[in-house]
């Protein structure tokens, strides 16, 4: 009796009420793209946040990316260095909170569009906001078409977006600004205090690459496409009968069952093919010809 219960609630569920929850699900299409413009402090907090970057140095502060110097203390201030209990040495960074007002981001999952304004910047429209941390990592929206290349579907709207770039230890890090860039070392622990103090407003970045990921809203359609035609291709027509002089082709049985003149019918029909009106044909299942 349990079986059969069981089995009257599995066909109660509506289908159409599947297909439209998965339809309606939302959809994250991730892929890597370019970013481009000048990073400032946001107006609305312009120190650092509360976020630490330790980067492992050698004892006189120095970090070195692909055997190049890439920071050292010593230009700044030598008790920014700290050593921790397994004697390696460090030197401790706050995190930077930016926005941008002119950047541009350029990907192959996205086309005809470009980065949404937001007003967020004491009122500047702002392309998009981040935070400089062991990378920078940018957020904003993109209004345009974002095509999912796991399905080949395109989608129109206005989608959240978010960006990675190169950690400040990566062999292409010197395409991001990091830490180093804008000097948010700092030293609680130093006597007297070494506080992280904003020095740089403003950062170019020129062609940066970023690992992205796009958010397709739940319930966003994709746009309807017309199926793919090869160009210059035409419809194949369908084979046509050769032409048949006379009933020469009908099978000697037939033509033992017929007439002449039930022969002469068959031949002009298959001679005259659309030429000959319904009631002279019949239906097509009355002439068998091999």
């Amino acid at each position: 009796m349990l079986s059969k219960t069981l089995a009257l609630l599995t066909i109660a569920i509506p289908l159409s009420s599947i297909g439209a929850n998965s339809a309606s699900a939302q959809i994250t299409i991730r892929s890597t793209g370019v970013v481009s413009g000048t990073v400032v402090p946001p107006s609305q907090n312009p120190n650092f946040n509360q976020g630490t970057t330790r980067v492992n140095t050698d004892s006189q502060g120095r970090f070195f990316r692909n055997g190049q110097l890439v920071y050292s203390a010593q230009d700044f201030n030598p008790n920014l260095v700290q050593v921790d209990g397994s004697g390696r040495y460090f030197v401790d960074f706050r995190g930077i909170p930016i926005v941008s007002t002119d950047a541009t981001l350029t990907s192959p999952v996205l086309s005809n569009g470009e980065l949404q304004p937001i007003r967020r910047n004491h009122n500047a429209l702002t392309r998009f906001n981040g935070t400089i941390q062991d990378e920078l990592v940018v957020r904003g929206q993109y209004t345009g078409i974002a095509t999912d290349p796991a399905t080949g579907q395109q989608y129109q709207g206005t989608f959240d977006i978010s960006g990675q770039g190169p950690r400040y230890s990566d062999r292409n890090g010197g395409t991001s600004p990091t830490v180093f860039d804008f000097r948010s070392h700092y030293n609680f622990s130093a006597n007297p205090q070494i506080p992280p103090r904003p020095t740089v407003f403003s950062y170019r970045i020129d062609a940066m690459p970023v690992q992205l990921r796009v958010t397709i809203p739940a319930g966003l359609a994709p746009i309807t496409q017309a199926p793919p035609t090869t160009p210059g291709s035409t419809p194949i027509p369908s084979p046509i009968a050769p032409p048949i002089s006379s009933p020469i082709g009908v099978d000697s049985n037939l033509g033992g069952i017929l007439s002449n003149n039930q022969l002469q019918q068959v031949s002009r029909v298959v001679l005259e093919g659309s030429k000959a009106s319904p009631s002279q044909i019949g239906p097509s299942s009355r002439i068998l010809l091999k």
